[in-house]
């Protein structure tokens, strides 16, 4: 099967574009300055597509997510060329009235992260199935450990503002106490939000580069996870995949539903500051292998259940029923 991703994300690069490979199928990613159609002009867009697609001859098309092309230019050259078009509303719930719907009018088979909205794209005629997130073994795994990353808690993790609320009670408290921790991501140094890192110098430690999430994942006691829903039974982040499938630090989150469904005894889960304090306490007291045998059994879990050589057989299955 030849398979094109219209976008490059790391989700896409280093997860299932690499499972569909080793599923033994062939994958072409839009990528690059020369092929990107992010932040091109539409009739570029158009041009950059049109030409992937007469080149690659695909017999899908897989978009995930927001790609930054034009919505209907884009999904009506797919139709245009009778290629299916599959996509992963990796945003929903957040984001499924004002992203994943304008998607759904013109594709032709649609995965949600979040079994919730699945009704929502039947009651539109449309075919639609759970897909979770996952991990790559090959790329998620444990590592050596690197001195820059070694602290005893790591977030990485977007400063949104649906979680400001987390973060005044999840995380502000960690740093307040003076733990050793790093946080990584988008927008915790911004005065404009009202929730930010900007009294903590020394915390926030700027973007880190996606091929780095091993190292750092294997080289920490503990990985913070934030997530933007906690009333799905599916939904989760990309993180507790990723984090379990390192092998390294173990993971620790505001609770969830999803994560209590799908990870159970694998993560640690807390309801409050309080909580918070003492599982982070409870986790940096114990001694070196207790962690590592937790951090592995997770990490076997994680590789044998929720690998994307998984998903993408599970996306092969969907189009062969279209």
């Amino acid at each position: 099967m030849r398979v094109l991703f219209s976008n490059e994300s790391p989700l896409i690069r280093f997860g299932l574009a690499a499972g569909f490979i080793q599923s033994g199928h062939e994958v072409k990613v839009i990528q690059g300055e020369s092929e990107r159609m992010w932040g091109q002009p539409v009739e570029e867009q158009l041009k950059r597509f049109n030409r992937a697609i007469e080149k690659f001859r695909p017999d899908f098309i897989f978009t995930e997510g927001h790609p930054g092309f034009d919505i209907k230019t884009i999904c009506e050259a797919a139709i245009r060329h009778g290629i299916p078009h599959l996509y992963w509303a990796i945003e929903d719930p957040v984001s499924t009235e004002y992203l994943s719907m304008h998607y759904a009018r013109y594709v032709d088979y649609i995965f949600t992260t979040t079994v919730e909205c699945i009704p929502r794209y039947q009651a539109i005629g449309k075919k639609a199935e759970l897909l979770l997130f996952g991990c790559n073994p090959e790329f998620h795994h444990r590592t050596d450990p690197k001195q820059e990353y070694q602290h005893d808690i790591v977030l990485v993790a977007t400063n949104y503002s649906s979680r400001y609320d987390k973060t005044e009670w999840f995380l502000l408290p960690l740093i307040e106490r003076g733990y050793d921790i790093k946080v990584w991501g988008l927008w915790w140094d911004d005065p404009t939000r009202p929730i930010n890192l900007l009294d903590y110098p020394g915390v926030h430690a700027g973007l880190l580069p996606y091929e780095e999430l091993p190292s750092l994942y294997s080289s920490a006691k503990i990985i913070l996870g934030m997530n933007c829903d906690d009333t799905s039974e599916t939904q989760t982040s990309m993180r507790p995949y990723e984090a379990l499938a390192c092998g390294g630090g173990l993971y620790v989150a505001h609770h969830t539903k999803a994560q209590q469904r799908l990870f159970g005894d694998l993560i640690f889960q807390v309801k409050d500051t309080e909580e918070t304090l003492r599982t982070v306490n409870m986790i940096l007291g114990m001694d070196q292998k207790t962690r590592n045998d937790l951090a592995w059994q997770a990490m076997y879990e994680v590789h044998s259940k929720h690998n994307y050589r998984l998903r993408a057989e599970q996306v092969i299955a969907a189009f062969q029923r279209l």
